[in-house]
This record gives C-alpha cells, structure tokens and sequence, in this order.
C-alpha cells in the first residue's frame, strides 16, 4: 500500500511540475487505496461482524467512485470521493479503537502496528476530509487561501507516511502478515 501510495504521489508531482493534470490519477487513487486500508481492516476483524460486511462496502465504493468519475465533466476534480472514501476510513478506525477499548487484551498499545496505523489514519482523514469537502469552494474565494489549504494537507500527509513508517518498523519480523 505504501509503495502504490507513494508512486502515485510521485506521478502526480511529476505531472504538476510539467504542467500536465494529474486529475485523472484520483478516480484510481481513491478506491484502491480505500481497497488496501480496508483488506488491512478486514484482517484485524476477521473474527467480527463488521468483518464480513467490509467486502462488501468496498465493492460499493468502489462502483461509486467509477461512477463519479465517468459521469464528472473532462478534468473537472470531484472531491465528494475522497470525502466518503475519508468517511468510511474514519468509521472503520473508530471500529478499531472500540474493539481495543472494548477488549483490554493489548495493554501496550505504542507497540502494536495497527494502533500507530490507525492513529495516522485518524490524523489524517480527519483534517483532509474537510479540506476536500470545502476545496472547490474555497478556491472560487481565494487562491491564495487554496494554496495555503493545500499547503497544510502536504504537512498533514507527511505526518501520515510518518506514522506509515512507524507501522512498517513495529510489524514484528517474525509475523507473516498475508495481506
């Protein structure tokens, strides 16, 4: 998941500074990185009913990010994708946290991969699915203030790929994680 996040991330940067849009990376970003993060949930509650509907919610995302893009004039950017997709990540990581509080079987949480990846993602999602809701309005109000925006959804995505790094450190050598 970090490998497709950071090329597409690459691409992107690559086909803003030739002055290319990198609009059409998005309606592929969007479901497959939701499809990652959500596999990774569906591992962690494998044993619980919410499990077994994640497949299914990630079809239906998926569909609708499809459908979005098709139906969203040539190059315009809808940010309502991102949103949901920033939605249904914030639910699944409240899920998390409710099952950890819920059972009190991990005691040292700063240990465990899925706490510092869920933390990252709560982080994350929280700030951006605001900037992305409010994006296209606040680019009509100022560009100046857009960029600023922007600005901050970079520091807000560093910050993620730290705690990305922190998951990736902590997975214990000896786990086979089959994801």
């Amino acid at each position: 998941m970090i490998f497709f996040d950071f090329s597409v991330e690459a691409i992107g940067h690559v086909l803003y500074f030739l002055k290319i849009s990198n609009h059409f990376l998005w309606p592929v970003f969007i479901p497959v990185e939701f499809a990652l993060l959500a596999r990774i949930y569906q591992s962690e509650f494998k044993k619980m009913a919410i499990g077994r509907f994640i497949p299914i919610v990630t079809i239906l995302f998926i569909t609708y990010v499809i459908a979005d893009s098709l139906m969203a004039p040539t190059d315009d950017l809808s940010a309502i994708p991102h949103f949901a997709e920033g939605v249904l990540i914030l639910l699944l990581v409240m899920c998390y946290y409710y099952k950890n509080l819920n059972s009190l079987i991990e005691t040292r949480l700063e240990y465990q991969p899925m706490f510092w990846l869920s933390t990252g993602l709560f982080i994350y999602f929280s700030a951006n699915s605001v900037i992305f809701i409010f994006s296209n309005y606040i680019q009509m109000l100022s560009l100046r203030f857009f960029n600023l925006i922007w600005f901050t959804h970079a520091i807000f995505n560093m910050l993620l790929y730290i705690f990305y790094t922190l998951t990736v450190c902590l997975i214990p050598k000896k786990l086979n994680y089959n994801i």
